[in-house]
């Protein structure tokens, strides 16, 4: 991993400032207003895919790939560290480890990951 990777840079705004502020950002454009406004580091919920990209309701109906456009256009835009909802990592086990190397090309510094088993309501 580079030193200048996005996961560095994110691991290095962690250890810079304590919280960490982070802004939630649904679009690039978003983004770009808050590493202008200053902040270290962003977030992109899966919420703000369904809702903002696709006029849709948070319940587990956008994939992987609608997350990776937004992740690809958030990251082409701005190189502050972006920090994804992944969900439940869209599959079982085998499926994750696919999610975590497409969030890493598309640019993500980081991700979390919900425990839930059953599908959102």
């Amino acid at each position: 991993m580079s030193l200048n990777s996005a996961g560095a840079r994110f691991r290095q705004a962690l250890r810079e400032e304590s919280p960490l502020q982070v802004m939630g950002t649904v679009n690039a454009y978003a983004a770009m207003m808050a590493t202008k406004v200053g902040y270290r580091a962003i977030y992109l919920s899966g919420a703000g895919v369904a809702n903002y990209s696709y006029g849709l309701p948070d319940l587990g109906i956008t994939s992987l790939e609608d997350v990776l456009i937004d992740v690809r256009r958030i990251t082409a835009a701005v190189d502050t560290p972006l920090l994804v909802d992944i969900d439940t990592g869209w599959g079982g086990v085998f499926n994750i480890g696919r999610t975590i190397k497409e969030m890493i090309k598309a640019g993500a510094a980081a991700v979390h990951i919900e425990d839930q088993v059953a599908q959102k309501r």
